[in-house]
């Protein structure tokens, strides 16, 4: 308890016990009197009243483009971002061994968003994105082979006789191919259209084509030229087929471009000096992977430009770049001297860079390459200059790059995460 002296008394309060009475306290006492809204009022300057909420959100918007405005500043051309969206999403798992399979020195593989499809001589596997298996099948593989795009990705056996077409949960379809002939190729478009091509009793080949729902909606054979590939064109109602002939001991290849709803070719496109091997998606319209160019054709089956390889040997290529194929052309037959190069979809060079080493795989994917040397990984940006390196890479075997500029790096039987 606090001593109370007499000194401490206030001579203008009352000292007695009757009812409080404001008219008990002197004027001079009542000028000194603050109610709490009056003092509040008196100690408060002018810039210290509360904010009205429009002035509030005013202010978190100016911040946020200001934070915004920094980003895109210091970032550069997405990649900075993309290294956000990759916090984001994995936090820092780069050391975790993602997905676990069965060893095969045939193993192809394939991605899914999350989900690495892995297909061996005698498996195809769904592994989801904590790597637990989603869905599995046993198969028959000599030379087992995968393509995808967007959400769905086919494997199938070069010269055999299984395919199937899968989705992230699943299988969408699955094929045996008729006593007369085996598959040769198979390819998706971004709608997830399919053209497959296969042998033909009586044929030098032929093509199907199926639609989003996997039902058979065209078919056409070949008797003049055998077909080596076909896709479906991004607008769903033609087809390009790949047709291989030969005049005067020269091998000549052909585009043949097929109206769905029609018998017989609409155009034709000549591809002098060159050996088609691979068609994919350019936009509305295609490229033609040949062994001495990369051809831009337009919709309409002309060429819109060619990027030649200049007597240089095609090694390997991807063309899941956005906008863009990386392909390493080696100086020599065999050896490892060369260039690895992108190419954009308009057949212009965006970047080079000289190769002094052997090159065990390349894989492209959004802004990024992805080359596997013996020693180590380099990711390259589209003019490729260094974006990330990783050394100790002795063990790996390929390279699976992703848009967002992570990489998974395949080993015999299990697969890591790299994040630069």
């Amino acid at each position: 308890m606090n001593d109370f002296h007499e000194s401490d008394r206030d001579p203008s309060v009352p000292d007695t016990d009757e009812e409080f009475r404001w008219e008990n306290f002197s004027d001079h006492t009542m000028d000194d009197v603050r109610l709490p809204a009056d003092a509040a009022n008196r100690n408060r300057r002018p810039f210290e009243r509360p904010w009205t909420l429009p002035e509030r959100v005013a202010v978190l918007v100016l911040l946020w483009l200001a934070l915004g405005a920094a980003l895109l500043s210091t970032l550069g051309h997405g990649t900075g971002l993309d290294a956000v969206r990759r916090y984001l999403r994995y936090g820092s798992r780069d050391t975790d061994k993602l997905y676990s399979y069965p060893a095969s020195t045939l193993s192809r593989f394939a991605s899914l968003g999350d989900t690495l499809v892995v297909l061996t001589d005698a498996s195809l596997r769904l592994l989801g994105a904590n790597g637990e298996e989603v869905w599995s099948q046993p198969v028959r593989m000599s030379t087992p082979a995968l393509s995808a795009n967007g959400n769905r990705v086919v494997a199938w056996d070069v010269g055999g006789s299984e395919l199937y077409v899968l989705g992230e949960s699943g299988p969408l379809l699955s094929l045996t191919s008729e006593d007369d002939g085996p598959f040769l190729s198979a390819r998706l478009n971004k709608n997830g259209w399919l053209a497959v091509t296969a042998g033909r009793q009586g044929y030098k080949g032929t093509v199907r084509v199926y639609d989003m729902r996997m039902k058979p909606v065209f078919e056409f054979h070949s008797s003049r030229r055998f077909v080596a590939d076909a896709c479906v064109l991004n607008d769903n109602r033609r087809v390009a087929a790949v047709t291989l002939g030969q005049q005067d001991s020269v091998f000549l290849s052909d585009i043949l471009y097929y109206r769905l709803d029609q018998t017989e070719p609409e155009a034709e496109c000549n591809l002098p000096d060159a050996l088609a091997v691979e068609l994919t998606q350019r936009g509305s319209g295609l490229n033609a992977v040949c062994d001495t160019c990369l051809a831009c054709l337009a919709p309409d089956g002309t060429i819109d430009a060619r990027y030649e390889f200049q007597d240089a040997w095609l090694r390997e290529y991807d063309l899941a770049g956005n906008g863009f194929s990386a392909l390493y052309l080696s100086r020599y037959q065999s050896g490892s001297v060369g260039r690895l190069v992108t190419v954009d979809d308009n057949g212009e060079e965006l970047g080079s860079v000289d190769v002094m080493e052997e090159v065990v795989d390349i894989s492209a994917a959004g802004r990024y390459v992805a080359a596997l040397y013996t020693d180590r990984l380099v990711v390259y940006n589209l003019a490729l200059g260094v974006y990330a390196s990783l050394s100790g890479t002795e063990n790996v075997q390929s390279v699976l790059m992703r848009p967002d500029g992570s990489a998974l790096l395949l080993g015999g039987s299990s697969a890591q995460l790299f994040l630069p």
